[in-house]
């Protein structure tokens, strides 16, 4: 029997060249331009499937397929969109499409999930209500493939290991995953493996009774406990001692544990996600990580490329951190000129996307304040230049207006921000080399709100 389809783009040329890839004896295919087009067709004839595109003339056609989806429960959809953002990519997944596609397409994969769209039955409609504000920007192909992941992985409970270096944006993936899953109203809590003491792991992790140990004076809730029902975050989960990692592995394997100097056993229902910067297999072969944890934690990998090899990225996270920096100090919005982004296109961020954001940050501070000039490529070198002058003078021309107390504190909060930049966000190595123990430093970063870095 012949299947039919029907494209909705009102790009032309596309059309024709999805037609020409798709069409053979078993196939036929029509075609519109428009919303109003493609439901003319649908009230008229039978379709198996139809390709949508988000963006079209006279609507959304996202909601166009939410509509489709409520009338005609038979239909398959794959979701077509140059506005490739994580947003579009849930958007499209949460309305349980078939297969979102993000342009320039790909014709050999379009044929091969039209194929296994028109054997696939329908499945039950779902309706999702999104938030808009999300953290996760980026059009790059690297980007599109953790967007496709993200959509498919709030669906599951699966434990999640985000690969990456530091300042990648590890935290804001795990974020956005629990936000869009069924624990979004359920805590999310987050713990940095590396700031903690090893003698404290145990006891933050599962809690403990009142007199465990010297100073144990009353019964403490642990993370597990803390994150109940939610999603638990442990970052730089490759620094956790090896003989903590049997009691993690008991937890996930059993969703139940005990607090330190405790005899009763705590049921938990905690999704756990995790983060790394180091090479775990690596770690497993040297013996400092146990494997069978390993492939607990790893069962939905996701690898975050660093801001150097996705460039083209940068412009956009330009943009977010303008206005948010902007609307933070209660600045007019700048624009930036064609040059400017190329300079800053041009610039190897060693910490990443983290890096690029205190810079922004650092620019709308100390960039002339011409609000009604764009920054120009001129400027930025200027400040660039600024700041490798003399401390004193780099720090008069945002710290005049400020009480002394407020100054000492700025100084504090970005001298500790490079430094912790600088030593790609380890504790231990910033407190050695600024004179601090590692428990002080962790204070300090809390006290000053520094939250990228705990």
């Amino acid at each position: 029997m012949q299947k039919k389809i029907l494209i909705i783009d009102d790009d032309h040329s596309l059309k024709l060249l999805m037609v020409k890839a798709l069409s053979t004896s078993k196939i036929n295919i029509k075609t519109a331009s428009t919303i109003s087009e493609g439901w003319f067709l649908l009230e008229k004839e039978h379709f198996d499937l139809v390709i949508c595109d988000v963006m079209l003339p006279d609507g959304d056609g996202l909601e166009l397929v939410k509509k489709l989806k409520i009338k005609f429960n038979n239909l398959e959809f794959i979701i077509i969109s140059a506005q490739n953002n994580i947003l579009t990519a849930i958007k499209a997944d949460q309305l349980d499409v078939f297969e979102y596609m993000p342009k320039p397409l790909d014709l050999n994969d379009l044929i091969i999930s039209v194929d296994r769209s028109l054997k696939k039955r329908s499945e039950t409609n779902q309706q999702f209500q999104i938030e808009e504000n999300l953290p996760m920007i980026g059009t790059s192909a690297a980007m599109q493939t953790v967007y496709r992941n993200v959509a498919k992985i709030t669906k599951t409970n699966f434990s999640v290991l985000i690969n990456g270096e530091s300042g990648t944006g590890k935290e804001l993936v795990a974020k956005t995953i629990h936000n869009f899953s069924d624990r979004k109203k359920q805590p999310f809590v987050v713990i940095n493996m590396a700031s903690l003491p090893e003698t404290l792991i145990e006891s933050e992790l599962f809690g403990y009774e009142k007199g465990a140990f010297t100073g144990a004076q009353k019964q403490t809730v642990g993370f597990f406990e803390k994150a109940s029902g939610g999603t638990l975050f442990m970052d730089e989960i490759g620094d956790m001692p090896y003989e903590i990692q049997s009691r993690l592995l008991r937890v996930l394997q059993f969703g139940e544990f005990t607090r330190v100097g405790g005899r009763e056993s705590i049921k938990t229902d905690v999704r756990v996600i995790s983060a790394t910067n180091k090479n775990l297999l690596t770690a497993v072969e040297m013996g400092k990580f146990r494997d069978d944890l390993y492939y607990r934690l790893n069962v939905v990998p996701i690898e975050l490329l660093k801001l150097n090899d996705r460039t083209e990225d940068i412009p956009y996270f330009i943009d977010c951190f303008i206005k948010e920096c902007s609307e933070k100090l209660g600045v007019p919005y700048r624009n930036m000129t064609k040059d400017s982004y190329n300079l800053l296109q041009s610039t190897k961020w060693n910490g990443n996307i983290r890096q690029l954001k205190n810079t922004i940050e650092q620019l709308i501070i100390l960039a002339p304040k011409e609000q009604d000039k764009p920054l120009t490529a001129e400027v930025l070198s200027n400040t660039a230049h600024n700041k490798s002058d003399d401390l004193t003078e780099l720090m008069q021309k945002s710290m005049l207006s400020l009480s002394l107390k407020e100054a000492r504190e700025l100084f504090e909060r970005e001298y500790i921000k490079l430094q912790m930049i600088r030593f790609n966000n380890n504790v231990s190595k910033t407190a050695l080399f600024i004179g601090m123990e590692r428990s002080a430093l962790h204070r300090k970063l809390k006290s000053l709100n520094l939250k990228e870095f705990f």
